[in-house]
């Protein structure tokens, strides 16, 4: 009888084992160390109103696996940016100077690919609070369409230890 019970103990621990085993491996697939970048979900921000003269289209994306070197990090986000257009977003509304600021995060421990904003009552956890995570900043207006490009190179702590600034078309 505790043959028979050892036995099917044994058994329940490996139908468990196996589906999570299994799960492990898939999630290992996603982060295979391919370079993806993707938005944030629920991030996107306009900020303006009615009688001013500026709007300000925000929008935050999340690298997986970033280049190390700064040049390939700053080619990277053009790239994305330039496949991604974002203008048409935000349609021109008369009068009105468009500015457009793309942040780009590095995935951590604090901010993790599955990330999203939270709005509690006790805690809130918002993308201001995840700046050691930021690692490229790109900004153009229509008054300024020369976009400004901003690459960090920082320490797991946040830590800034390179940075370059690029001006673009």
């Amino acid at each position: 009888m505790i043959k028979v019970i050892v036995k099917m103990i044994v058994l329940m621990i490996c139908i468990l084992f196996i589906p999570l085993n299994l799960m492990g491996c898939t999630k290992n697939k996603e982060s295979s160390g391919e370079t993806k970048i993707f938005e944030i979900a629920n991030t996107e921000e306009v900020v303006g109103k009615k009688d001013e003269e500026v709007v300000t289209l925000r929008k935050h994306y999340m690298i997986l696996n970033p280049p190390k070197d700064l040049t390939e990090l700053k080619e990277l986000v053009e790239t994305y940016s330039k496949e991604h257009p974002v203008e048409g977003e935000m349609k021109a509304i008369e009068g009105k100077n468009r500015i457009f600021d793309l942040s780009f995060y590095r995935e951590s421990e604090d901010l993790p690919r599955d990330w999203q904003p939270d709005e509690g009552y006790m805690n809130t956890d918002r993308l201001e609070h995840h700046k050691n995570d930021l690692i490229a900043y790109i900004i153009w207006s229509d008054a300024e369409p020369q976009k400004e490009y901003t690459v960090y190179d920082k320490s797991k702590e946040g830590k800034v230890m390179k940075q370059m600034h690029f001006i673009g078309d």
